[in-house]
């Protein structure tokens, strides 16, 4: 597991602004992992947080301007497994960060293979909990059939659905991100890029507020680095 000092040293801080100094100019995403990867050999949860947490200037804008905070009384299309990863890395203390689009992203790599089914349990609790305080108008989840237990965690987020007083479903699709990015009513839970950047949809960053209602969370926040980087 890599701690937060690997992400203060200079190697990485340099590899950061020349990341983004290239993909402001238009340079291609994983050729420029690569190459500023390699010229400062960043080890791989350094090049996976600069792949899923820095965009262009052009591209976090826009997203930034397409976000949204209340969920309240709000249609929701939630990328199931997106949403509940997130969480669930935070609880296991890996690497999670605020994006230069202000979207919380994580480092982990599970990669649809669960293996901390007790804790994936309990991010659902959390996730589930945030709802019932903050009361959407409809929860609509997509999980992804290829991820283990998907049935069973189909079952289990229904019955929640039901025990919190929730309108809602939770359906079992081959890919969510598919569902979601022709959908054109409600708001998308999800911190996939490839999706955000193909809906016109707003957005709501849900791992974000339930991390910092439920844990009080300080992330790393790459906008602030970026911008020390920067002057």
């Amino acid at each position: 597991m890599m701690d937060n000092n690997s992400l203060r040293s200079d190697e990485f801080l340099n590899g950061l602004g020349d990341y983004y100094y290239l993909i402001n100019r238009n340079f291609p995403e994983k050729g420029t992992l690569k190459l500023v990867g390699d010229r400062y050999r960043l080890n791989g949860d350094q090049r996976t947080i600069l792949y899923r947490g820095i965009t262009s200037e052009k591209k976090a804008s826009r997203r930034k301007k397409r976000l949204a905070e209340d969920i309240s009384n709000q249609y929701l299309l939630i990328d199931g497994y997106n949403v509940l990863f997130t969480i669930l890395n935070y609880r296991l203390g890996r690497i999670t960060f605020i994006s230069n689009d202000h979207i919380v992203r994580d480092a982990g790599s599970l990669h649809g293979k669960l293996r901390e089914e007790n804790l994936f349990l309990e991010s659902l609790d959390l996730l589930f909990d945030f709802f019932a305080e903050f009361k959407p108008a409809f929860v609509h989840f997509y999980i992804d059939s290829p991820v283990s237990l998907s049935n069973y965690h189909n079952q289990i987020i229904n019955e929640k659905i039901i025990s919190n007083k929730l309108s809602g479903i939770c359906e079992i699709v081959k890919s969510p991100d598919q569902c979601l990015k022709k959908n054109k009513e409600g708001i998308i839970v999800t911190s996939d890029s490839g999706i955000i950047d193909k809906t016109s949809n707003h957005i709501i960053d849900v791992p974000h507020l339930v991390l910092k209602s439920r844990f009080k969370a300080r992330l790393y926040d790459l906008n602030k680095i970026l911008y020390k980087v920067n002057q």
